[in-house]
């Protein structure tokens, strides 16, 4: 069973910082919803690259996004990411995107690496090392 993030320490993760634009805002002047997903998959991407996994061809399988508040532009947005499990080719992410300190999105994802085929690739023992450098640990005594 997978644990729901507050039980997830994040005090290891990948941060990512980033630029909020005009063009991510809708007519209601927040971040539009879909900006949230870009914002995810950049840190997603400098994760993989500050491992030495820059070149891994990978699709997602999966995202699952729960909205905690609004973001406005001219916050500051931040992304901590971590590892939650590795399979035979593939991996998970929980995210937290944080504005000015207070998490506003959690989300889960998938990533499958596949091979030229575009089918699924089983993942190399370097490729699981690296990964497991951001691999969070489940906090004890954490409510459910």
């Amino acid at each position: 069973m997978t644990p729901p993030l507050a039980a997830l320490d994040f005090s290891g993760a990948h941060w990512c910082d980033i630029q909020l634009r005009f063009s991510d805002t809708d007519q209601m002047g927040h971040i539009n919803n879909a900006a949230y997903a870009v914002f995810l998959e950049s840190a997603r991407l400098a994760l993989t690259a500050s491992v030495g996994l820059s070149g891994l061809k990978v699709v997602l399988a999966r995202l699952e996004l729960d909205y905690r508040r609004e973001v406005k532009l001219g916050q500051q947005v931040q992304v901590a990411t971590v590892v939650t499990g590795l399979g035979g080719s593939s991996w998970s992410y929980a995210s937290r995107i944080l504005a000015d300190g207070e998490v506003a999105l959690e989300a889960r994802s998938v990533q499958v690496q596949v091979g030229p085929d575009m089918r699924p690739r089983p993942l190399s023992e370097s490729t699981r090392t690296a990964l497991s450098t951001y691999l969070a640990r489940e906090l004890t005594g954490a409510a459910p």
